[in-house]
């Protein structure tokens, strides 16, 4: 399918700049699109799933009415959901009603165990996810990340090195323990890391009262976030990237494509990237979180290019996902 000229129903995430980006990148494929959040983001509505559950049903409720509504009949030619927490069967029903000669696609960046889908599966032509077991186990295609040209144009613009490594990202699981030890690591060998390790005052608070985190570790979190701006900035200046990944999660995170999309190369945790066509331990270190174990000639070889990584830029990858024939066959 020809992507210039079509019509789009974006239904996705409010997640960072992700959203603004993916819309931005299909403006310039010339495709009209029209975005919904796939759910509801003010304070009313999160504080009404706490205290006032009926009501914020009711809240949810008008909110979908609101998109069905806007809707006329053969409106879109193409449906494309990320995630589609929002949707429910009988919004489906609806949507299909109105949309009969549509291309129904969806997306999955999260794995079944964090947002489950399984009731709204029929309704698409196309179901992909990042989700290797998800893939085997659902009979759905595998679909690694994306990139966008934000990370692309780097390689053009890069700057004199300041960093041998950074890191940025949100407090979760091991993340504190091997920050701590690359911080360790890169001091005894002269290396530079920058990391920012995302806390919220709240979460930092009840943390350190339960003992959870203790008062040595405070030195590594950070209860300010980071623009886009700043940290491409900052990879303009960087020779590798680390990734730590959800010790739950088991797809590659966007991290992963959006450093080796810049030219840098890639400390990562997630054990499963050695399957990616795109493995190569020159760009790639494998670092095993149970026995952490970095060695210093990673950072002694220069990136390595491989032109078939561009099949991840997002142009390229929607193109993959769109154009898919459908579902795995029984």
């Amino acid at each position: 399918m020809e992507l210039s000229g079509k019509r789009v129903l974006f239904i996705a995430p409010r997640f960072y700049e992700y959203h603004t980006d993916i819309i931005k990148s299909l403006q310039r494929m010339k495709v009209s699109v029209t975005f919904y959040p796939e759910d509801i983001y003010s304070p009313l509505y999160r504080m009404s799933k706490r205290l006032l559950p009926k009501f914020a049903v009711h809240i949810k409720d008008k909110y979908v009415k609101k998109i069905l509504n806007s809707i006329s009949v053969d409106m879109y030619d193409i449906v494309f959901v990320i995630r589609g927490g929002i949707l429910s069967v009988a919004t489906l029903e609806h949507l299909k009603q109105k949309l009969p000669h549509a291309k129904f696609v969806m997306y999955q960046w999260d794995s079944m165990k964090q947002n489950r889908y399984e009731s709204i599966m029929t309704y698409f032509d196309v179901i992909k996810t990042f989700d290797k077991q998800d893939s085997i186990q659902y009979k759905l295609d595998y679909l690694p990340l994306f990139y966008t040209s934000k990370y692309s144009d780097i390689v053009k613009n890069k700057k004199n090195k300041k960093y041998d490594l950074v890191f940025y990202g949100a407090y979760h699981s091991d993340r504190l323990e091997i920050i701590k030890y690359m911080e360790n690591f890169c001091k005894q060998n002269d290396l530079i890391f920058k990391s920012h390790l995302y806390i919220t005052k709240m979460a930092l608070f009840r943390l350190l009262m339960t003992g959870a985190i203790g008062l040595d570790g405070l030195k590594y979190l950070k209860t300010y976030s980071i623009d886009t701006k700043e940290i491409l900035e900052v990879y303009r200046e960087t020779f590798a990237v680390l990734d730590i990944e959800l010790n739950i999660q088991n797809g590659l995170t966007i991290r992963t494509f959006e450093a080796l999309g810049a030219g840098l190369k890639l400390i990562t945790t997630n054990k499963s990237i050695i399957d990616e066509p795109f493995y190569n331990d020159k760009n790639i270190f494998v670092l095993d979180r149970n026995s952490l174990n970095m060695d210093m000639v990673f950072f002694q070889n220069n990136f390595y290019f491989d032109t078939n990584f561009d099949n991840y830029l997002f142009e390229n990858w929607l193109n993959n996902l769109i154009n898919a024939d459908g579902k795995k066959d029984e």
